[in-house]
């Protein structure tokens, strides 16, 4: 997430994609939270479809878990998600994401 702070983009996509490809990355939190930073990295990249369907997946990988950075990084998604209300994968992500906030 650093590179991704400096801005560059397309080396923090990769080095997540690589984080993921790590055997021993096992626990579920740290999985999710890496999903849920590839899908704030490919959206900033203007990859929508990307960031959607990583968001997806940080959702599944996040149910049932209780962390505060996993909570964080829900509203975080909530919040990018607002800007595209009028698209229906956007929506129901938001929707299932206020049911793991509930």
């Amino acid at each position: 997430m650093i590179l991704s702070r400096l801005g560059d983009l397309p080396a923090a996509e990769e080095h997540l994609h690589l984080a993921l490809d790590i055997h021993g990355l096992g626990r579920r939190r740290t999985r999710a939270i890496v999903h849920a930073n590839l899908a704030g990295v490919r959206l900033r990249r203007g990859n929508l479809d990307g960031a959607l369907t990583s968001w997806g997946t940080f959702l599944d990988r996040a149910d049932g878990i209780r962390s505060v950075k996993v909570q964080a990084a829900v509203r975080d998604m909530r919040v990018r998600l607002r800007r595209f209300e009028g698209m229906s994968e956007a929506q129901q992500l938001r929707q299932t994401a206020a049911q793991l906030l509930a």
